[in-house]
């Protein structure tokens, strides 16, 4: 496979996948010296052969795209850098942990959005900044693998609360040996266990090359759709990011037509349900919001992924006449799409807080115990109102009675 071959395939370092290809696959070291000798002349051929030079295409084609690349994503970083740490911290209190029996998979939720967050820097040094931060012997394998591990985790942890949530809904005679609390650490760890065997391999297929630079092995470019890196990575991560969400979309459906049934959703005297139902519901709808989340801000991304082996680079042209070609047309598209996507897609990672807070009313008594000090929702009458009302979304809603007929 030549250079420019690569450089149109799902290994391209620029691209974003699911999974993130960090590295293009087969690229010579770059330097200003290539844009240079490439750029000297308007009416030059542009042979677009290294990341740089790609980059410098797009940043004179689609600089919006560029700069939504370069400008988003470290908002995302501080953003979620604070929700995920203070998410963590509140569900794994004793006064949330004793009401929230989801809270171990909320808890391990957020600390796995933290670490690929943590993870996803080094990603983004290397593109757009071009700054090599996975040139390092060892590290380069095993970034690959705790980066795609860490992406499994997430979305197997909301498969599992969903699952559960599920159970304890439509089939709640079935749901005592699945649904307990002491479960929850085991069922966290196997999760983990699961999306590191799966991330595995990706330790073997990145290597560093003696130009030191972490690149996918030429054993596996050599052979294109055939290798085994091609069929494990589309097979996995179709599994993981598509297959996996729609089931999820599947079970909170059943779970709201349930509920539906079940009782009325309004609530007309909300001294006619027990606390601990509040509770419940008020969990439920929790653990829905933030299943939807994942499967809005996921599948999109799964999507362009999907399509980007049919989207490639135009032929070598003039700078200028770019822009005309169609091929390259389609290819600034595509670009400034899936810019967009990846970057709102990577908000399953960052504004979960914000859900929390929305939707739990312990929660969010919490988080202003923190910011604001202990002072505020001190007074015994606002401590009653939430025993009345968990959740905002619950005032003034319907009745529900939950595993009953």
């Amino acid at each position: 496979m030549s250079t420019e071959d690569s450089l149109t395939s799902s290994s391209s370092l620029e691209s974003y996948p699911q999974h993130a290809l960090p590295i293009n696959t087969a690229m010579n070291a770059t330097s200003s010296a290539d844009i240079n000798s490439t750029t000297s002349s308007p009416q030059k051929l542009i042979e677009v052969h290294t990341l740089e030079i790609l980059l410098w295409v797009l940043e004179k084609h689609v600089p919006f795209a560029i700069a939504v690349n370069k400008c988003v994503t470290p908002i995302w970083y501080a953003i979620g850098t604070i929700g995920n740490i203070m998410s963590a911290a509140l569900w794994l209190s004793p006064r949330l942990r004793s009401f929230n029996s989801p809270a171990y998979y909320l808890a391990s939720l957020a600390i796995a959005d933290e670490v690929f967050l943590l993870l996803h820097v080094f990603y983004e040094l290397e593109n757009p900044w071009l700054i090599g931060a996975l040139n390092l012997s060892g590290w380069c394998e095993t970034w690959n693998l705790l980066y795609m591990a860490a992406q499994y985790t997430c979305v197997l942890l909301v498969f599992a609360f969903t699952v559960e949530r599920f159970l304890s809904i439509c089939h709640p005679f079935r749901s005592e040996r699945f649904s307990r609390t002491s479960r929850s650490p085991k069922v966290i760890v196997a999760i983990v266990m699961i999306s590191v065997m799966f991330a595995s391999p990706q330790a073997y297929f990145w290597h560093v090359t003696s130009y030191s630079e972490c690149q996918l092995r030429h054993s596996e470019t050599a052979q294109g759709e055939k290798s085994f890196y091609y069929i494990w990575s589309w097979g996995s991560e179709m599994i993981v990011f598509g297959i996996v969400p729609i089931l999820v979309l599947f079970a909170n459906i059943c779970v709201l037509r349930k509920m539906r049934h079940v009782g009325q959703l309004k609530i007309k005297d909300a001294t006619t349900i027990s606390t601990a139902n509040m509770r419940y519901l008020s969990t439920t709808i929790t653990l829905l919001w933030v299943s939807f989340f994942l499967i809005i801000t996921t599948l999109p991304v799964t999507i362009t992924f999907a399509i980007q082996n049919r989207i490639t680079l135009g032929p070598n042209l003039p700078l200028q006449e770019m822009a005309e070609n169609s091929t390259w047309q389609s290819y600034f598209s595509y670009y400034t799409a899936r810019t967009i996507i990846k970057e709102i897609g990577m908000c399953h990672h960052v504004c979960n807080i914000f859900i929390y807070c929305l939707t739990s009313k312990r929660f969010r008594r919490r988080v202003m115990h923190i910011l604001c000090g202990p002072l505020v929702c001190s007074k015994p009458a606002e401590r009653e109102e939430s025993w009345r009302n968990p959740s905002p979304l619950l005032k003034d809603t319907t009745k529900i009675c939950l595993n009953s007929r």
